[in-house]
Protein backbone atom coordinates (compact mmCIF):
# COMPACT_ATOMS: atom_id res chain seq x y z
CA UNK A 1 0.00 0.00 0.00
CA UNK A 2 1.37 3.18 -1.30
CA UNK A 3 1.32 6.53 0.63
CA UNK A 4 -1.90 8.77 0.36
CA UNK A 5 -1.49 12.14 -1.41
CA UNK A 6 -0.50 15.29 0.10
CA UNK A 7 -2.68 17.66 -2.27
CA UNK A 8 -5.41 18.44 0.21
CA UNK A 9 -7.77 15.53 -0.89
CA UNK A 10 -9.35 13.39 1.78
CA UNK A 11 -10.44 9.58 0.93
CA UNK A 12 -13.88 8.28 2.53
CA UNK A 13 -12.93 5.75 6.02
CA UNK A 14 -14.98 2.90 3.45
CA UNK A 15 -12.04 3.39 1.25
CA UNK A 16 -9.24 2.81 4.26
CA UNK A 17 -10.81 0.32 6.35
CA UNK A 18 -10.37 -2.68 4.09
CA UNK A 19 -6.58 -0.81 3.35
CA UNK A 20 -5.03 -3.36 6.40
CA UNK A 21 -5.83 -4.69 9.71
CA UNK A 22 -5.95 -1.71 11.39
CA UNK A 23 -5.79 -3.23 15.33
CA UNK A 24 -4.38 0.59 16.97
CA UNK A 25 -6.07 3.46 17.77
CA UNK A 26 -4.71 6.77 18.91
CA UNK A 27 -7.81 9.53 19.48
CA UNK A 28 -6.69 13.22 20.18
CA UNK A 29 -9.04 15.58 21.68
CA UNK A 30 -10.75 16.13 17.72
CA UNK A 31 -12.74 13.48 19.18
CA UNK A 32 -13.97 15.12 22.46
CA UNK A 33 -14.40 18.30 20.23
CA UNK A 34 -16.44 16.77 17.52
CA UNK A 35 -18.95 15.40 20.20
CA UNK A 36 -19.12 18.55 22.04
CA UNK A 37 -17.59 21.82 20.76
CA UNK A 38 -17.11 23.34 24.27
CA UNK A 39 -14.18 21.29 24.63
CA UNK A 40 -12.61 23.96 22.72
CA UNK A 41 -10.32 25.93 24.45
CA UNK A 42 -7.19 27.68 24.22
CA UNK A 43 -5.75 26.44 27.48
CA UNK A 44 -6.84 25.83 31.01
CA UNK A 45 -4.48 28.72 32.18
CA UNK A 46 -6.36 31.34 30.63
CA UNK A 47 -9.47 30.17 31.31
CA UNK A 48 -8.44 29.73 34.62
CA UNK A 49 -7.42 33.23 34.58
CA UNK A 50 -10.66 34.70 33.42
CA UNK A 51 -12.85 34.44 36.59
CA UNK A 52 -11.02 30.47 37.21
CA UNK A 53 -9.95 31.52 41.03
CA UNK A 54 -6.52 31.90 40.57
CA UNK A 55 -5.20 34.37 42.99
CA UNK A 56 -1.74 37.10 42.12
CA UNK A 57 0.26 34.36 44.24
CA UNK A 58 -0.83 32.23 42.39
CA UNK A 59 -0.59 33.36 38.91
CA UNK A 60 3.00 34.31 39.98
CA UNK A 61 4.51 30.58 40.48
CA UNK A 62 3.12 30.32 36.51
CA UNK A 63 6.31 32.99 35.21
CA UNK A 64 7.99 30.13 33.07
CA UNK A 65 4.95 27.29 32.20
CA UNK A 66 0.69 27.79 31.87
CA UNK A 67 1.00 23.77 33.30
CA UNK A 68 -1.20 22.90 36.44
CA UNK A 69 0.59 19.44 36.87
CA UNK A 70 4.22 21.25 36.82
CA UNK A 71 3.73 23.96 39.31
CA UNK A 72 1.96 21.88 41.64
CA UNK A 73 4.31 19.10 41.53
CA UNK A 74 6.81 21.95 42.34
CA UNK A 75 4.85 22.74 45.67
CA UNK A 76 4.45 19.46 46.06
CA UNK A 77 8.75 19.04 46.13
CA UNK A 78 8.93 22.27 47.71
CA UNK A 79 6.39 21.63 50.64
CA UNK A 80 8.15 18.00 50.92
CA UNK A 81 11.56 19.48 51.29
CA UNK A 82 10.34 22.29 54.02
CA UNK A 83 8.95 19.41 55.98
CA UNK A 84 12.24 17.61 56.26
CA UNK A 85 14.44 20.68 56.54
CA UNK A 86 11.61 21.84 59.77
CA UNK A 87 9.88 25.07 57.52
CA UNK A 88 6.31 26.27 57.95
CA UNK A 89 4.36 24.70 54.88
CA UNK A 90 1.32 26.53 55.46
CA UNK A 91 1.74 29.17 52.77
CA UNK A 92 2.57 26.85 50.40
CA UNK A 93 -0.49 24.18 51.36
CA UNK A 94 -2.36 27.37 50.60
CA UNK A 95 -1.07 27.98 47.19
CA UNK A 96 -1.25 24.03 46.67
CA UNK A 97 -5.23 24.01 47.80
CA UNK A 98 -5.91 27.57 45.42
CA UNK A 99 -4.41 26.37 42.87
CA UNK A 100 -5.93 23.15 42.67
CA UNK A 101 -9.19 24.62 43.03
CA UNK A 102 -8.35 27.01 40.61
CA UNK A 103 -7.66 23.72 37.94
CA UNK A 104 -10.94 21.76 39.39
CA UNK A 105 -13.06 25.20 38.38
CA UNK A 106 -11.86 25.63 34.87
CA UNK A 107 -12.46 21.79 33.75
CA UNK A 108 -16.07 21.68 35.36
CA UNK A 109 -16.82 25.02 33.57
CA UNK A 110 -16.43 23.06 30.26
CA UNK A 111 -16.96 19.54 30.71
CA UNK A 112 -20.24 18.84 30.05
CA UNK A 113 -22.23 15.64 32.44
CA UNK A 114 -22.60 12.86 31.79
CA UNK A 115 -26.66 12.83 31.99
CA UNK A 116 -25.79 15.36 28.42
CA UNK A 117 -24.29 12.47 26.41
CA UNK A 118 -26.72 10.55 24.79
CA UNK A 119 -26.42 6.74 24.97
CA UNK A 120 -26.05 6.34 21.42
CA UNK A 121 -22.54 8.29 21.41
CA UNK A 122 -21.15 6.69 23.65
CA UNK A 123 -22.43 3.29 22.57
CA UNK A 124 -20.97 4.79 19.26
CA UNK A 125 -17.44 5.47 20.64
CA UNK A 126 -17.64 1.80 22.82
CA UNK A 127 -18.45 0.11 19.41
CA UNK A 128 -15.09 1.50 17.79
CA UNK A 129 -12.71 1.15 20.71
CA UNK A 130 -14.12 -3.03 20.86
CA UNK A 131 -12.44 -3.48 17.16
CA UNK A 132 -9.28 -2.12 18.08
CA UNK A 133 -6.23 -4.61 19.90
CA UNK A 134 -4.76 -1.42 21.15
CA UNK A 135 -6.24 2.44 22.11
CA UNK A 136 -4.14 5.33 23.27
CA UNK A 137 -5.79 8.51 24.11
CA UNK A 138 -4.51 12.15 24.56
CA UNK A 139 -7.69 13.35 26.20
CA UNK A 140 -7.89 14.16 29.70
CA UNK A 141 -12.11 14.48 29.75
CA UNK A 142 -14.17 11.61 30.20
CA UNK A 143 -16.17 10.60 27.26
CA UNK A 144 -13.42 8.01 26.28
CA UNK A 145 -14.04 6.71 29.53
CA UNK A 146 -17.69 7.16 30.12
CA UNK A 147 -17.76 4.73 26.49
CA UNK A 148 -15.31 2.24 28.26
CA UNK A 149 -18.05 1.23 30.91
CA UNK A 150 -20.95 1.80 29.08
CA UNK A 151 -22.56 -1.30 29.08
CA UNK A 152 -22.28 -1.47 33.29
CA UNK A 153 -18.39 -3.19 33.00
CA UNK A 154 -15.40 -2.42 31.21
CA UNK A 155 -15.09 -5.34 29.97
CA UNK A 156 -13.11 -6.32 27.02
CA UNK A 157 -10.95 -3.06 28.20
CA UNK A 158 -8.40 -2.61 31.10
CA UNK A 159 -7.15 0.34 31.79
CA UNK A 160 -4.09 -1.46 33.99
CA UNK A 161 -5.89 0.01 37.64
CA UNK A 162 -6.02 -2.79 39.97
CA UNK A 163 -6.97 -3.39 43.60
CA UNK A 164 -8.96 -2.04 46.10
CA UNK A 165 -7.85 1.53 45.44
CA UNK A 166 -7.31 0.94 41.38
CA UNK A 167 -3.66 1.97 41.57
CA UNK A 168 -1.22 1.75 39.06
CA UNK A 169 1.74 -1.36 39.54
CA UNK A 170 3.97 -1.13 36.95
CA UNK A 171 4.30 -4.75 38.09
CA UNK A 172 1.05 -5.65 37.57
CA UNK A 173 0.67 -3.89 33.96
CA UNK A 174 0.32 -7.17 31.64
CA UNK A 175 -2.31 -7.26 29.17
CA UNK A 176 -3.72 -10.98 28.95
CA UNK A 177 -5.43 -12.28 25.69
CA UNK A 178 -8.90 -11.07 24.67
CA UNK A 179 -7.98 -8.02 26.89
CA UNK A 180 -8.51 -4.28 24.85
CA UNK A 181 -5.59 -2.25 26.92
CA UNK A 182 -6.65 1.69 26.79
CA UNK A 183 -3.96 4.09 28.16
CA UNK A 184 -4.39 7.60 28.63
CA UNK A 185 -1.10 9.49 27.18
CA UNK A 186 -1.71 12.56 28.96
CA UNK A 187 -3.21 11.37 31.90
CA UNK A 188 -7.07 12.23 32.46
CA UNK A 189 -9.94 13.42 34.99
CA UNK A 190 -10.10 10.40 36.56
CA UNK A 191 -6.91 9.88 37.22
CA UNK A 192 -4.71 11.07 40.58
CA UNK A 193 -1.02 11.25 41.84
CA UNK A 194 -0.50 10.69 44.92
CA UNK A 195 2.22 12.75 47.17
CA UNK A 196 3.67 9.12 46.83
CA UNK A 197 4.41 9.84 42.85
CA UNK A 198 1.58 7.00 43.08
CA UNK A 199 -1.54 7.16 40.81
CA UNK A 200 -4.70 5.66 40.82
CA UNK A 201 -8.14 6.01 39.71
CA UNK A 202 -10.85 7.82 41.01
CA UNK A 203 -14.42 6.07 41.09
CA UNK A 204 -18.25 7.23 41.22
CA UNK A 205 -20.01 6.86 44.48
CA UNK A 206 -23.28 7.05 45.70
CA UNK A 207 -22.59 10.78 46.92
CA UNK A 208 -20.46 12.20 44.35
CA UNK A 209 -19.34 11.47 40.82
CA UNK A 210 -15.94 12.14 38.75
CA UNK A 211 -16.54 15.59 37.96
CA UNK A 212 -18.24 16.08 41.27
CA UNK A 213 -14.38 14.23 42.96
CA UNK A 214 -12.40 16.28 40.16
CA UNK A 215 -10.12 18.73 42.41
CA UNK A 216 -11.44 18.31 45.60
CA UNK A 217 -8.78 17.44 48.72
CA UNK A 218 -7.97 13.57 49.08
CA UNK A 219 -8.89 12.58 52.47
CA UNK A 220 -5.35 11.68 53.68
CA UNK A 221 -2.77 13.01 50.99
CA UNK A 222 -3.31 16.62 51.15
CA UNK A 223 -0.55 16.67 48.06
CA UNK A 224 -2.67 14.31 46.16
CA UNK A 225 -3.41 16.14 42.23
CA UNK A 226 -5.53 15.61 39.02
CA UNK A 227 -2.93 13.85 36.92
CA UNK A 228 -2.99 16.14 33.58
CA UNK A 229 -0.55 17.11 31.16
CA UNK A 230 -1.06 20.31 30.50
CA UNK A 231 1.95 21.66 28.63
CA UNK A 232 2.51 23.76 25.57
CA UNK A 233 5.46 22.06 23.77
CA UNK A 234 6.25 18.31 23.08
CA UNK A 235 9.39 18.05 25.14
CA UNK A 236 8.04 19.65 28.39
CA UNK A 237 5.15 16.89 28.25
CA UNK A 238 7.38 13.81 27.80
CA UNK A 239 9.40 15.80 30.61
CA UNK A 240 5.59 15.09 32.74
CA UNK A 241 5.39 11.85 31.43
CA UNK A 242 8.65 10.40 32.02
CA UNK A 243 8.08 11.48 35.90
CA UNK A 244 5.17 9.44 36.27
CA UNK A 245 4.72 5.30 36.27
CA UNK A 246 1.80 5.52 34.53
CA UNK A 247 2.33 8.31 31.69
CA UNK A 248 5.85 6.77 31.31
CA UNK A 249 4.53 3.12 30.74
CA UNK A 250 1.42 4.19 28.45
CA UNK A 251 3.95 6.21 26.68
CA UNK A 252 6.33 2.97 25.96
CA UNK A 253 2.91 0.65 24.70
CA UNK A 254 2.76 3.28 22.47
CA UNK A 255 6.36 2.90 21.12
CA UNK A 256 6.16 -0.84 21.30
CA UNK A 257 3.35 -1.01 19.44
CA UNK A 258 3.46 -1.80 15.98
CA UNK A 259 0.14 -2.58 14.54
CA UNK A 260 -1.29 -0.63 11.94
CA UNK A 261 -2.39 2.64 13.60
CA UNK A 262 -6.14 4.55 12.91
CA UNK A 263 -5.01 7.98 14.58
CA UNK A 264 -8.50 9.99 14.68
CA UNK A 265 -8.86 13.70 16.27
CA UNK A 266 -5.20 14.42 16.16
CA UNK A 267 -2.67 16.50 14.01
CA UNK A 268 0.42 15.60 15.18
CA UNK A 269 1.59 19.02 15.60
CA UNK A 270 4.70 20.17 16.97
CA UNK A 271 3.31 20.04 20.57
CA UNK A 272 2.68 16.38 20.21
CA UNK A 273 6.11 15.34 18.20
CA UNK A 274 6.86 12.89 21.55
CA UNK A 275 3.65 11.10 19.81
CA UNK A 276 4.70 10.84 16.37
CA UNK A 277 8.50 10.09 17.69
CA UNK A 278 6.81 6.96 19.60
CA UNK A 279 4.97 6.07 16.15
CA UNK A 280 7.86 6.22 14.15
CA UNK A 281 9.72 3.29 15.79
CA UNK A 282 7.95 1.10 13.26
CA UNK A 283 8.23 2.44 10.20
CA UNK A 284 7.19 -0.37 8.37
CA UNK A 285 3.60 -0.33 9.46
CA UNK A 286 0.61 1.86 7.57
CA UNK A 287 -0.76 5.04 9.73
CA UNK A 288 -4.42 6.67 8.80
CA UNK A 289 -4.79 10.19 9.67
CA UNK A 290 -7.98 11.36 10.32
CA UNK A 291 -8.74 15.33 8.97
CA UNK A 292 -12.19 17.18 8.73
CA UNK A 293 -13.41 18.58 5.55
CA UNK A 294 -11.54 22.17 5.24
CA UNK A 295 -10.19 24.18 1.77
CA UNK A 296 -7.48 21.88 -0.23
CA UNK A 297 -4.81 24.64 0.43
CA UNK A 298 -4.77 24.37 3.97
CA UNK A 299 -5.53 20.69 3.95
CA UNK A 300 -2.56 20.47 1.77
CA UNK A 301 -0.19 22.56 4.25
CA UNK A 302 -1.52 19.66 7.35
CA UNK A 303 -0.91 17.00 5.05
CA UNK A 304 2.57 17.87 4.40
CA UNK A 305 3.15 19.03 7.72
CA UNK A 306 2.05 15.30 9.02
CA UNK A 307 4.01 13.72 6.75
CA UNK A 308 6.91 15.28 7.48
CA UNK A 309 6.87 14.62 11.36
CA UNK A 310 5.86 10.28 10.34
CA UNK A 311 8.42 8.09 9.10
CA UNK A 312 6.36 5.19 8.11
CA UNK A 313 6.22 3.92 4.31
CA UNK A 314 2.35 4.16 4.13
CA UNK A 315 0.29 6.92 5.40
CA UNK A 316 -3.37 7.81 4.33
CA UNK A 317 -5.51 10.67 5.04
CA UNK A 318 -9.55 10.10 5.51
CA UNK A 319 -12.74 12.29 5.93
CA UNK A 320 -13.12 12.29 9.92
CA UNK A 321 -16.44 12.72 9.24
CA UNK A 322 -17.15 9.35 7.14
CA UNK A 323 -15.91 7.40 10.38
CA UNK A 324 -18.49 6.60 13.01
CA UNK A 325 -16.45 8.61 15.43
CA UNK A 326 -17.02 11.41 13.57
CA UNK A 327 -20.74 11.34 13.31
CA UNK A 328 -21.84 11.97 17.19
CA UNK A 329 -22.28 15.70 17.92
CA UNK A 330 -24.08 17.16 20.56
CA UNK A 331 -25.11 20.68 20.57
CA UNK A 332 -22.77 23.71 22.53
CA UNK A 333 -24.51 25.34 25.31
CA UNK A 334 -24.98 29.05 24.42
CA UNK A 335 -23.85 30.37 28.03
Amino acid sequence: MESGSIDGSLVGWEDVADAAEWQGLLLGNGLSVNVWPNFVYDSLFDHAQDGGGLTVEDRALFQDTPNFERVLADLNVAIRTCDVVGIDTSRLYARYRSIQLALGHAIREVHLQRSQVPDATLQTIRGVLEKFEWVFSTSYDLLVYWAMSYKGHFKPFVDCFWGKRCEFDPNRADVLVGQVPVYFLHGALHLVVGGSGITWKLRNTQIRTLLDQFGQPIEGDPQARALLVTEGSSQDKLRAIEGNDYLAHALDRLRECELPMVVFGSSLSEQDRHLADALNEHSERPIAVSMRPGPKRDLAIRQADIYGRLTTESLMFFDATTHPLGQSRIAARCD
